[in-house]
């Protein structure tokens, strides 16, 4: 037992070494591609590409219907029903395409804009790409192919960023954006063919995959109702307030987002097939989650609570002046986020358990909830839906939280425990440094180096004070010792 949880946990740290090596890179990448393409285009243009995609983006969940993480958290998956869920991803994929390409008109009715309909058909041809890759980053996931994983993450987005750049230097507006996510995701299929190393055959009549279709249903609700929360404010702003205002909100929520999925994602893909193995075992299941949240929180919370007390000066270096409307959107967010990243550990539990079923069930209650909050501050502009989002994710949080420890019977208390210790005595501190620094009327440039090296003593101090922050940092420490294979065997 025990050098089976040494090898569980060894391979969950090598492979999260790689993977955030790799997510590292795209989260420069992704910034880069923010502000630069921000300096090129205008707000308008982003407005357009978000009123679509909330609108058009809820086929990505149709094409996947919860059946990558199905194929991830099963026990085992034959090379026939491999196969199978391959073709239904690819169907479903193309069914999107169609669909979304017939419902054109009525989206660009939606929004009053003309330029809509051309947008979301060009945009339809990514559902067929996706619908293609699924079941091959899903096996590559289960096999804990990594590093495979992390060079096509990596190679992509690389591509999409040069092809965007080359278009908007030629003046091409919004279609740089659009040109951008196809080449991306044409180039993730052909990588993810090319190391997965395998071709499906046709469809196997007599393997059934109707376990993976029964997992992943709950699970599809579940993001379908997640997505209307994540997107009515898009789409409430752009019908109401229009594409400029739409422009600032999404760069704003992209700004959050970026290091939000780029340090999530890659958790989730190590940590799911590791808890999946280790659920029943309640105690080391409740061990692995309190360490992922010190390390996961450290990161992420850390970070929002940073940029929400400096905002403005991350804007003007990251954007520029023509962008100063979105820094008090992106500060409030920013406070979101930092719940938004520790209500990660709550959907790790529902899955690695299979309790898609109950997650469900709290979508079903929490969500609705969520909406109405999000929806509360829409006369306020973007301004009020950013601060209705944050407190409908507080909601979020502390429910979500709760409603999975019922259920798994993992204890709730030492979860909620462990998260506001590191809040309040490393998150919150670090923004509010940040915040007192912002004040002093610096360059940008220098209230942002400021309030980091500022942070950074903070840490240090702390750790010298604080035995528990000091068990923490050892924690960290350990982890990153045993990502880069040298924790002893």
């Amino acid at each position: 037992m025990g050098s089976q949880r040494a090898t569980l946990g060894d391979a969950a740290a090598r492979g999260a070494s790689v993977t955030l090596a790799g997510q590292l890179y795209r989260t420069v990448l992704q910034f880069v591609s923010i502000f630069v393409l921000a300096r090129l285009l205008s707000p308008d243009d982003f407005g357009l590409i978000a009123m679509v995609a909330a609108v058009i983006g809820i086929s990505e969940l149709f094409r996947d219907f919860g059946l990558s993480s199905a194929a991830i958290q099963a026990a085992h998956v034959s090379k026939d029903e491999r196969t199978n869920l391959f073709w239904v991803n690819t169907a479903l994929g193309t069914a999107c395409a169609a669909i979304v390409a017939l419902a054109a008109p009525l989206v660009g009715l939606i929004y009053s804009r003309d330029e809509v309909p051309a947008i979301v058909v060009v945009m339809a041809i990514g559902f067929v790409l996706s619908g293609m890759v699924t079941q091959y980053r899903a096996d590559l996931t289960r096999r804990m192919r990594f590093l495979g994983l992390s060079v096509t993450e990596a190679v992509a987005p690389t591509v999409g960023f040069g092809v965007g750049i080359l278009l908007a230097l030629q003046g091409f507006g919004y279609w740089a954006l659009v040109v951008q996510q196809l080449s991306s995701s044409l180039v993730l299929l052909v990588l993810s063919v090319a190391i997965a190393r395998w071709i499906p055959g046709w469809p196997k009549r007599r393997t059934s995959i109707r376990r993976f279709m029964r997992f992943g249903a709950a699970l599809f609700v579940t993001q379908l109702i997640s997505y209307g929360t994540k997107n009515v404010d898009n789409i409430a702003i752009g019908v109401v307030w229009g594409a400029g205002p739409l422009g600032f909100y999404d760069r704003a929520y992209q700004l959050l987002m970026a290091p939000l999925n780029q340090i999530n994602a890659p958790m989730t893909r190590v940590a799911l097939p590791v808890l999946s193995r280790v659920h029943e075992q309640k105690e080391r299941f409740a061990s692995y989650l309190l360490k992922a949240q010190i390390v996961g929180g450290y990161a992420t919370a850390t970070l929002f609570a940073l940029a929400s007390g400096m905002a403005p000066a991350i804007v003007d270096v990251l954007f520029g002046p023509k962008w100063a409307p979105m820094a008090p959107i992106f500060a409030v967010l920013a406070i979101g986020g930092v719940l938004r990243a520790t209500a990660q550990i709550s959907y790790w539990m529902f899955l690695a358990t299979a309790n898609t079923g109950a997650q469900l069930r709290m979508f079903l209650v929490v969500r609705p909830i969520m909406i109405a909050i999000i929806l509360a501050g829409l006369p306020w502009g973007a301004f009020g839906v950013a601060v209705g989002s944050t407190v409908a994710y507080a909601l979020h949080w502390i429910v979500s939280l709760i409603w999975a420890s019922r259920v798994t019977d993992v204890p709730a208390r030492p979860l909620i425990a462990n998260i506001l210790r590191i809040l309040l005595t490393v998150s919150v501190p670090c923004g509010v440094i940040a915040f007192l620094i912002s004040l002093l009327g610096w360059t940008s440039l220098a209230t942002v180096l400021a309030a980091v090296l500022a942070s950074m003593v903070y840490l240090v101090l702390i750790a010298l004070i604080s035995r528990r922050a000091r068990a923490d940092l050892m924690t960290v420490v350990s982890f990153i010792r045993r990502a880069l294979g040298r924790a002893s065997r």
